[in-house]
């Protein structure tokens, strides 16, 4: 097969043998022979000074073995893939799908055509690799070479157990769900797209996003929680709202504002931002001084001599320190109500997500040639406006969610296990033995709200 000569190439082309032509019309040298530089000039229709440049560049790219390569071509463009939390659970369901629905694997290039389809997802394989990655899927090699995709054990586990709790909870202990979560909203919010014309421009939207405001909020299927709503302005200039909602700001508003209007004996649903996973008595590590260490032994009654090491030390609190206790656990228990974590990346299996939305929408309707003031009042204004048939059609949504994916789950054990036959069968006439290798990861999940990947 031929190489395919580039657009530049074919016009050089031309210029060459337009040259040529007119050289022969005149029956001579337009441009005397010695004098390369000019002539070869001429002839593609560059200056002297590029030929000059691009002379040196062949006589370096000789001496080194190496090919003349177009400027600017290797230099690295940042890229920004925006992935809201929806998404990266859209991600996570089609993967599902493979496995239950088509009966296939999803290698990264299937995945890639489906998600264009469904998300309209425009990232390359290996920023999808790196997706895949941050929420917590793995390749696992098998003995025989075939790679499965596979999600992390712990965070299945996880989904599972909170499964599980919600169910019994729906069925037998009936305490109130209540789901809280936070989010923010700039003054200048707006919408992205209006209707306009060549005599109505339409609205015109500040270039700045204005100040930011925080806001934290609680509801159940009958709606918010009355008197829950806590918005203040940011202090903070990082990219990352959850700097400005720390753990003092989180207990504050959870202790004033939240417990006081908590039905009896709620059973509270929120995801593991840091603020709300403040240990209490957190135990030493390993970068803790020795001290420190001793001290939190000799509370908990545990023997050790003066002259063990660190790691001697930090061994005996691993093996003492139990499950973690936490501030906001501890608060809501002290007042009869219960505590329930959502798995790590699934932001679809709380409702609020969904309300944020709505308001939202609801703000940028009407933040049309307002002062950036007025936000507090359009926003208050919103969430008044949500009603508890908007609550309750988004909680119906999450119940069939969990319905799903206790459905997958067991359909999800019974499909891996059919690959793992299917794959010890293919290789057990080479007398090879199959297993799958994995590791259970200590690495810290991150809050299930929307994220900003750069890659």
């Amino acid at each position: 097969m031929s190489k395919v000569i580039k657009s530049s190439a074919r016009e050089m082309i031309l210029k060459v043998k337009e040259f040529c032509e007119a050289e022969q019309k005149n029956q001579g040298v337009l441009i005397p022979l010695n004098n390369v530089r000019k002539r070869v000039a001429a002839i593609t229709g560059v200056s002297e000074k590029t030929i000059t440049r691009i002379t040196k560049e062949g006589i370096t790219a000789a001496s080194t073995s190496k090919k003349i390569v177009t400027p600017g071509k290797s230099r690295p463009h940042p890229k920004k893939f925006d992935l809201d939390g929806f998404d990266l659970c859209a991600i996570r369901q089609k993967i599902h799908s493979f496995y239950v629905v088509h009966k296939e694997l999803p290698t990264l290039a299937k995945l890639r055509a489906a998600l264009r389809e469904d998300i309209n997802f425009q990232g390359s394989i290996t920023t999808l690799h790196r997706i895949l990655n941050r929420i917590g899927f793995k390749y696992k090699r098998c003995q025989s070479r075939r790679k499965l995709l596979m999600e992390r054990h712990d965070i299945t586990a996880w989904r599972a157990r909170y499964l599980d709790k919600i169910r019994i909870n729906r069925t037998v202990e009936k305490r109130p769900v209540v789901y809280l979560d936070e989010t923010y909203i700039h003054n200048t919010y707006h919408t992205k797209s209006c209707w306009q014309s060549e005599k109505e421009p339409g609205m015109f939207v500040s270039e700045s996003s204005g100040s930011r405001w925080i806001i934290a909020h609680a509801g159940t299927k009958d709606g918010f929680i009355n008197g829950a709503l806590l918005m203040f302005k940011s202090q903070s200039k990082s990219s990352d709202y959850h700097d400005d909602m720390n753990s003092a700001n989180f207990l504050k508003w959870v202790t004033e504002k939240l417990v006081p209007n908590l039905p009896e004996r709620s059973l509270v649903v929120m995801d593991n931002a840091p603020y709300h996973c403040t240990q209490l008595n957190k135990a030493p590590s390993m970068s803790n001084i020795k001290s420190s260490m001793q001290e939190w032994l000799r509370q908990k009654g545990i023997y050790f001599e003066d002259t063990w090491r660190k790691a001697v030390l930090f061994e005996l609190i691993k093996q003492n320190k139990g499950p973690p206790t936490f501030a906001v656990d501890e608060l809501l228990t002290a007042h009869g109500h219960e505590v329930l974590r959502l798995p790590p990346y699934h932001c679809d299996l709380n409702p609020v997500e969904k309300i944020w939305s709505l308001v939202k929408r609801k703000v940028a309707d009407k933040n049309v040639a307002q002062e950036p003031k007025e936000i507090v009042k359009l926003t208050v204004e919103a969430f008044e406006s949500i009603t508890a048939e908007d609550w309750t059609a988004q909680c119906t949504h999450v119940e069939h969610l969990e319905e799903e994916y206790l459905k997958n789950e067991g359909l999800m054990d019974e499909e891996m296990d059919r690959i793992i036959i299917s794959t010890a069968s293919d290789t057990e006439t080479e007398s090879d033995s199959v297993s799958i290798h994995s590791s259970d990861s200590d690495v810290p999940m991150a809050a299930d709200h929307n994220y900003s990947i750069k890659l």
